[in-house]
């Protein structure tokens, strides 16, 4: 075939002389491949599909990523290079992202540099725990397409070797551009399951989390046209329009505790019918009286111990997190390691008082449920934690309780949502099929080291007399082949090697037979009229084959309480009675 040439001009300006002049450029194309080179022969590189040539005056032609979104997070680099220059910040890698929500998915365009780890020079860049990068295509900064290799290791957990051309020497950074795509915004993509995108109430939320420590990063958010930006837990640097559709750009430093995660919430009126009428209340005001005051105390409270005042008030759940952090914030590891309900070496110790010294000064009181006076042993105690300056929920902080005092145990990222919650229609279907709907849930409850096994023949405060215990409604979802479940993980806290109780009533017109059919996720103890009718001390998944239990429901109220055991990786339990 013929070859098509195209002669383009650019023009440069030499300062010096203050005369202008053109040099021209010859980019031919051929079988669909692109050649570029310079009238002057000085040189030439091939241009293939997805990359492009940039023409400059006296330079050679330099080949990148043919990609809108590439180019905007080049632009957002600048912003990176500033700051270096400025250098107060200790920066040991980069982490740029444009993302765009497009057609119930996510494109997205990448700027990377991350040190090489290894105490050789190599060529192979290695992410050995991630979460999914979608349909990922890797570029070096000449645009050349690198070689990807994936590997899954379970649960929404995977590794992933990156091929480069070069060698890149031991400390220096890997740098390079990514493009990618997911095909359903809210696919689940963080390790264990979480998702990057979810909807709770009227909000629609969108969070990433690359954690690499002294990680300087910048993302921009391209939004749905009809988009609303109702909160972010991260420094805003702008807000404007792309095409037409709002966007935020985020700034966010991690630090040496690898702090990254970066959460916005949002209305979408084109997408579900809100407005800003629906906005939480919280934003306007509206907060618990019981959550403002728990706030304004905390707030109060931290206060006072960064004047100098030592905190040991165990008393309740938000004393004793005041106490574990105070000791943080004073250096005091002996204090600390009193108040952790594991046992910590003194090297943990150390650390974990710094660490929580650094979130000390991140996170403030979101919420907290009222806690009971006497929970019993082993009950576990949530209190939600928000960045300063936003409300978005995004750390559960976990309390024990233990012989009259509470203990910290841990903390965990703010679990989403992962089933569809039931409908009416969907219970109502599933009632006329025997199953039940109606449950309340109290827990979790734990003891120090022992395991879900373990857990099945101690009795926790369900169990015993003269307890108090919190009964919370459930959330029903829905659960393919069965119409409803109750989803134990949504209901109360999610903690690995914990056990949870619910309990339910069923109205019998007149003394019968029935037969109970039990699902759970593990293991499962039933009660009935506060006698022991079933008991299966397992670690499985939602059975195929349900537990079987013959019983006599009695004229009247009837009393229903399942002790469920969870091992790993949620919990759920399913009950449906079946009358001959």
């Amino acid at each position: 075939m013929k070859t098509r040439t195209l002669i383009l001009c650019a023009v440069a300006v030499v300062a010096a002389q203050t005369t202008t002049f053109a040099q021209k450029t010859e980019v031919a194309v051929r079988k669909g491949e692109v050649r570029a080179e310079t009238r002057t022969g000085a040189a030439s590189v091939d241009v293939g599909a997805g990359r492009k040539v940039v023409l400059a005056p006296g330079q050679k032609p330099v080949v990148s990523v043919d990609n809108p979104l590439v180019d905007d997070a080049l632009e957002l680099y600048k912003f990176v290079e500033a700051e270096r220059a400025h250098g107060e910040l200790k920066i040991d890698s980069v982490f740029v992202v444009v993302g765009k929500a497009e057609n119930d998915g996510v494109v997205a365009a990448i700027y990377w540099e991350v040190p090489n780890p290894m105490p050789k020079a190599t060529n192979i860049m290695t992410i050995p725990y991630s979460s999914t990068l979608g349909d990922i295509k890797v570029y070096d900064l000449n645009g050349n397409l690198c070689k990807v290799e994936q590997k899954s290791l379970g649960d929404f957990a995977y590794s992933f070797s990156i091929h480069f051309s070069e060698q890149v020497q031991p400390g220096e950074n890997f740098k390079f551009i990514a493009v990618t795509s997911f095909g359903g915004i809210d696919m689940p993509v963080f390790p264990g399951g979480m998702r990057i995108a979810w909807k709770e109430g009227p909000l629609a939320y969108f969070r990433t989390s690359p954690g690499e420590p002294n990680a300087l990063q910048y993302f921009q958010f391209i939004l749905p046209e009809s988009a609303i930006l109702v909160d972010c837990n991260r420094e805003i640097v702008a807000t404007d329009t792309v095409d037409g559709r709002p966007a935020v750009t985020i700034r966010n430093y991690t630090g040496p505790y690898s702090d990254a995660m970066c959460i916005i919430a949002l209305l979408d009126p084109a997408e579900d019918g809100t407005t800003l009428a629906d906005i939480p209340g919280k934003y306007r005001g509206l907060r618990s009286k019981w959550d403002k005051e728990n706030s304004e105390m905390y707030q109060r409270e931290m206060h006072k111990i960064r004047a100098g005042i030592k905190y040991t008030d165990r008393s309740t759940p938000l004393a004793a997190l005041l106490t574990i952090l105070g000791s943080a914030i004073n250096g005091d590891t002996d204090l600390y390691d009193a108040v952790t309900y594991t046992d910590l070496s003194p090297d943990e110790a150390r650390k974990y008082t710094e660490n929580s010294k650094y979130w000390a000064g991140q996170l403030d009181i979101l919420s907290t449920p009222q806690w009971p006076r006497n929970p019993g042993n082993g009950y576990v105690h949530p209190i939600y934690l928000c960045r300063k300056g936003s409300l978005i929920g995004e750390i559960i902080q976990r309390m024990v309780y233990e012989d009259g005092k509470w203990y910290a145990h841990g903390s965990a990222s703010q679990k989403t949502v992962d089933y569809e919650t039931a409908t009416s229609e969907d219970i109502a279907t599933a009632k006329r099929k025997g199953y039940l709907c109606d449950w309340e849930v109290a827990g979790p409850y734990l003891q120090k080291d022992k395991e879900c096994r373990e857990l099945f023949d101690i009795p926790f405060g369900p169990e015993l007399p003269d307890v108090d215990v919190t009964w919370l409604p459930t959330t029903i979802v829905s659960y393919d082949p069965h119409p409803v479940a109750v989803n134990i993980d949504k209901s109360i806290m999610h903690f690995n090697h914990s056990v949870a109780y619910l309990r339910t009533e069923i109205a019998s017109d007149r003394q019968k037979p029935a037969r109970l059919e039990i699902y759970t996720d593990d293991g499962v103890k039933a009660w009935l009229n506060d006698k022991l009718i079933h008991e299966n001390n397992v670690s499985r998944g939602i059975p195929d084959q349900p537990d079987t239990v013959n019983v006599t429901l009695k004229q009247g109220v009837n009393h229903l309480m399942l002790k469920v055991t969870e091992d790993v990786m949620g919990s759920r339990a399913i009950a449906r009675l079946v009358e001959p």
